[in-house]
């Protein structure tokens, strides 16, 4: 029997042009005094690092991403008028919603 949620997630990415995560590129930051999450690229994929820990992102739909590894949370980024990427919301399966925004 299995009582928790099963720690593999089944979803398939969906295909992206590498050059679209420029947009995601920096720092973010959930609230004061937490470490700080950078989004980065390594080979041609989209990646977080929070301290020593990296994860990739998996693109799900427009702005929306999720983990390969963990969790059923979804990540999805918001953006201004100019349609620059100001920070993301991640949802989490339990129904949380955390704002994170982008400093950097």
């Amino acid at each position: 029997m299995q009582w928790d949620n099963l720690p593999i997630n089944f979803r398939k990415a969906a295909a992206i042009d590498p050059k679209v995560y420029q947009d995601y590129l920096g720092e973010y930051l959930d609230r004061p005094g937490s470490d700080v999450e950078t989004i980065f690229v390594k080979d041609g994929r989209l990646w977080s690092r929070v301290g020593g820990d990296e994860i990739e992102y998996l693109l799900a739909g427009m702005d929306t991403f999720f983990l390969k590894e963990g969790d059923l949370s979804t990540f999805v980024f918001s953006r201004d008028a100019q349609g620059r990427v100001t920070g993301y919301t991640c949802h989490r399966i339990d129904g949380q919603e955390i704002l994170v925004k982008k400093i950097k």
